[in-house]
């Protein structure tokens, strides 16, 4: 979600900026795109509700399906530290001179005692496996249709309007109720979102009794209006509940795809869905499913990497750890995929720049991890404010009709991002009025929900457009029905009040466990010169530790924690959280680490002479440099060069030409999100180790790794480029393209050794004369026998034509073949009657002296390909296995059609005959293959 550029707040320097803002030019850029905005978003002039009725008088109105108001008891008032909350510097998410207090309404002291250490989950903590068949949005309840029809224009445009919460908050940082009752009174807004936090509310991260107090506030009011309907409220929980206070945040999505560990996925949404419903708040922006294709991208961390088979394995997950059983489980909450589609593929790398995609590419890539979202049963969706190949997606047919609703099968409620319909007239310049944005977007598409989120103008024009017979009522009608039945499934209509029973939950000793966990499978080393790691015996009597990540709670946790930017003040985490440093001394002993500051992350020095830091290190056993990113999120983060500062590069530099010649080791601690360049300068280091942006609780795992007590599993999620040529190099590249990475997707080192066996199949030949019911571009499957042929069905299918039954390319479903059914086991040679399936395995075993966690990969790679070139390689299967001691396992992949289908120029789904590899680990030195065929 892009937050807070058009805020009608002023704006002063924050704690935390990229490196580009502060640049003078692009500072006044900055400002000017927020005066433009705000400007404009207050150009319609405010007008009296719009008295339209519906077709039938009130008496025929159903009654509201809630049936009670509780009473709150209020709450005594909390003193509190001061602090300010931003400088002078640009922040659009704040306002001058506002003091934020730190909420001490959590535990470590708290007025609200100590969370439960531990908890039943109630059997929700089920593996992602288990749901097989989630809970989907789909059909509209009766009442819910009622409710839909008897609504007046403007209750129809309130329920689609969705304001930001700092429109209600007034100059003391309190809920203004007087706001609350015209929003929510005299505009019927229908949903709200944001944390105050983002907006000069009191806290500076809102605690969950204290956020449930705002949101029950207004919810109180709109249960007294009107037809007196819930709002929705939706957060930006996108790892863990990061905007509530006290709330365990986990590692950021890059990190927890580089475990390639579902369970984990699934584990961290569970717990995120608790936490911000113990905040009354029932729905939440995530995941993000872009996959990170332009690695200069500031929006890098929060994707699942740039591989479209994890992406949709990992998103699966996580959406079915937030919603589990959404509709009756008030423990979970709704999940909303986003940002659809192309929002990664920006041409230059910057923030909310256009994307060109090739529609085979997008159906191939882009596609699938929203696709796999739909399938989990993901209950709503939230569009990019980008334009692909110079369509405006918000304004878009093609992609959030044609694509999206028909073609993907999404049946759930459809939001804008932030003040997106503002954005087809100010920045795309499709239409030359604000009025003219709501017509074009909700006559061509199916947006739902609209994230204005600073004015009255869309429920207003919303009306009007209607009354001038621009867009019909029958439009608006389908809209809100689906927002009003998401509200249902939320269980807002039945119980509208957050849950007291969950706050002793949040923060809980198991919930930390379980994010120190994600973290420990996260950390991947990527570099080990004669097996440096870990750390042990004489390299350990003195370690100096150095580098503007060493001691930073906010450098591990990154943007989208606490604020929106994240933060740069460790006391605003109170106390919740490790830094590398702590988890060094916990590990080594606070005798043998020591802590010398060198440069802040924009590489300036902090020492009191330049290069001090030095009289320490060249003593040292090992130098640890702990290196990276500052916080940032979305267009604060755009930076124009790959490479990390000089100044932090040239800490490697002076630190390695000190010791040269001597046994001082040095090991490089990258916490980043996304893959900073190192030059050359990684040749000057024993070992380097990925931590991404692990997260408060990452710390100590970082060090564990370090020591060896936690033996690193993580594998990289994406490409790691050598130079700016690679910034937009992805691993499944066609096969001309050059692909010379520094580390390439998937690698990653543990400690020990590991032995691979030779692949077994048993067949070596698949039939394709089968096809599916329905293809994921909603064209049918086609088995080549005959390309001229496949071409001629295509047209037709392409055409709305059903090709005929008697068309050599339709031959019913996929016949399911178990192994018992196959009579003939082959190894490595040999043929047998070509079947639907092939059943892939082999043999992993721990040869090393330590307990190893293993991923094992499984791409397929189309030898010859006569219309789209193939891929070099493409991931189809992972696995990861625990692996004691001199174990061994057993690890199986079913070969099918559907892992081997791509879309050709025509845009038809297919599987061409010939020859095919199958690779087990690919791009690493343990890489296995073997040849099978299509026919």
């Amino acid at each position: 979600m892009k937050h807070h550029e058009g805020a009608s707040t002023r704006v002063h320097r924050p704690l935390v900026t990229g490196r580009v803002v502060d640049e003078p030019w692009t500072m006044k850029k900055a400002l000017l795109f927020l005066t433009l905005s705000a400007l404009l978003s207050c150009a319609i002039p405010l007008t009296a509700a719009d008295p339209s009725s519906p077709p039938s008088s009130d008496s025929q109105h159903p009654k509201p399906l809630h049936q009670y108001l509780p009473q709150h008891q209020p709450h005594p008032p909390l003193k509190n530290p001061i602090f300010i909350a931003q400088d002078s510097e640009f922040n659009p998410q704040q306002s001058t001179g506002m003091e934020q207090i730190l909420d001490p309404d959590t535990y470590d002291g708290a007025e609200a005692g100590t969370p439960e250490p531990s908890y039943n989950v109630h059997g929700s903590k089920t593996p992602p496996s288990t749901f097989d068949d989630p809970p989907k949005p789909g059909a509209i309840d009766p009442d819910i249709r009622d409710m839909a029809a008897n609504m007046t224009l403007h209750e129809l445009a309130g329920q689609m309007t969705q304001i930001q919460i700092g429109m209600l908050i007034g100059k003391n940082g309190e809920l203004d109720m007087d706001k609350v009752e015209y929003w929510v009174g005299e505009w019927g807004v229908g949903s709200f979102l944001d944390t105050p936090s983002n907006h000069a509310g009191k806290y500076i991260s809102y605690s969950a009794r204290h956020f449930s107090i705002v949101v029950d506030a207004i919810q109180r009011v709109a249960l007294s209006k009107g037809r007196k309907i819930p709002i929705i409220y939706g957060l930006d929980s996108v790892h863990g509940a990061n905007y509530v206070n006290g709330a365990t945040m986990f590692p950021q999505q890059i990190g927890l795809a580089a475990t390639f560990n579902t369970s984990i996925a699934y584990e961290s949404g569970r717990i995120a869905a608790k936490d911000t419903r113990a905040a009354g708040i029932p729905w939440v922006f995530a995941p993000i499913l872009d996959i990170a294709v332009h690695k200069l991208w500031p929006r890098v961390y929060e994707t699942f990497g740039e591989d479209p088979h994890l992406a949709a394995e990992m998103g699966s997950a996580i959406i079915k750890g937030l919603q589990g059983n959404y509709k009756e489980d008030r423990t979970r909450v709704a999940a909303c995929m986003k940002h659809f589609i192309g929002y990664s593929a920006s041409r230059n790398g910057q923030d909310k720049a256009s994307a060109w995609i090739p529609d085979n590419y997008l159906m191939d890539y882009f596609v699938p991890s929203f696709q796999a979202a739909v399938d989990a049963g993901v209950a709503t969706a939230m569009e990019t404010y980008i334009d692909i190949n110079g369509q405006p997606a918000v304004g878009s047919h093609f992609y959030l009709t044609e694509l999206l609703r028909n073609r993907m099968s999404f049946e759930g409620m459809l939001v804008t991002d932030w003040q997106e319909l503002d954005r087809l007239y100010t920045e795309h310049r499709n239409v030359p009025s604000l009025k003219q944005t709501a017509e074009q977007s909700l006559h061509q598409t199916t947006v739902d929900m609209i994230m204005v989120p600073e004015s009255e103008w869309f429920t207003k024009e919303a009306v009007n457009l209607v009354k001038e017979e621009r867009i019909t009522r029958d439009r608006l009608v389908k809209s809100v029905e689906r927002v009003l039945q998401l509200k249902k499934d939320v269980g807002l209509f039945e119980q509208p009040f957050s849950d007291p029973d969950l706050l002793p939950l949040v923060g809980s000793q198991q919930d930390r466990d379980a994010a120190r966990d994600a973290a420990r499978e996260s950390i991947t080393v990527l570099k080990n010169v004669d097996n440096v790691l870990p750390l042990k015996g004489s390299s350990t009597n003195k370690i100096v530790v150095t580098g503007p990540a060493a001691n930073s709670i906010s450098a591990l946790s990154g943007g989208w924690s606490i604020k929106w930017q994240g933060v740069e003040n460790d006391e605003w985490y109170q106390n919740r959280g490790e830094t590398i440093l702590d988890g060094l001394v916990r590990e080594f002993g606070e005798s043998a680490v020591s802590h010398v500051p060198s440069v802040d992350f924009d590489g300036n020095s902090i020492a009191q002479e330049k290069g001090d830091y030095l009289k320490q290190v060249k003593d040292a056993d090992t130098v640890i440099l702990c290196l990276g990113e500052k916080p940032y999120a979305e267009i604060v983060g755009n930076i124009d060069t790959l490479d990390l500062p000089w100044g932090q590069l040239e800490v490697i530099l002076s630190v390695s030409e000190l010791v040269k010649g001597t046994s001082t080791k040095i090991i490089l601690v990258l916490v980043e999100g996304r893959p900073r360049g190192l030059q050359h300068w990684h040749e000057r280091v024993d070992g380097i180790v990925m931590a991404y942006l692990p997260g408060p609780w990452g710390g100590h795992p970082i060090a564990e790794v370090l020591s060896g007590r936690e033996n690193p599993s993580g594998r990289l999620p994406m490409t790691y480029p050598s130079s700016a040529a690679d910034m937009a190099t992805n691993y499944y590249r066609s096969g001309i393209d050059a692909y010379k990475p520094l580390f390439p997707f998937g690698a990653g080192l543990s400690y020990g050794s590991v032995e691979y066996g030779d692949i077994w199949l048993n067949n070596l030949k698949l039939d394709t004369s089968t096809r599916r019911p329905k293809g994921l571009y909603g064209i049918k499957d086609i088995g080549i026998s005959n390309f001229d042929q496949d071409n001629e069905a295509a047209s037709e299918l392409l055409s709305g034509k059903r090709p005929s039954q008697d068309s050599p390319h339709v031959a019913g479903k996929v016949e399911e073949v178990d192994d018992q059914d196959l009579a003939v086991m082959q190894h490595h040679g040999g043929q047998t009657k070509a079947r639907s399936s092939i059943l892939a395995k082999v043999m992993v075993r721990n040869t090393g002296d330590v307990a190893r966690k293993e991923t094992v990969f499984w791409y397929i790679t189309q030898d010859y390909r006569s219309d789209i070139m193939p891929e070099a390689f493409l991931l189809k299967g992972f696995e990861k296995v625990a692996l004691n001691q001199g174990e061994s396992k057993e690890v199986e992949f079913r070969i099918t059609r559907e892992a081997l289908k791509y879309h050709g120029r025509d845009l038809s789904q297919r599987v061409e005959k010939g020859n095919f590899t199958l690779t087990v680990n690919a791009m690493r030195p343990e890489a296995k293959s073997i040849k099978f065929e299509v026919v």
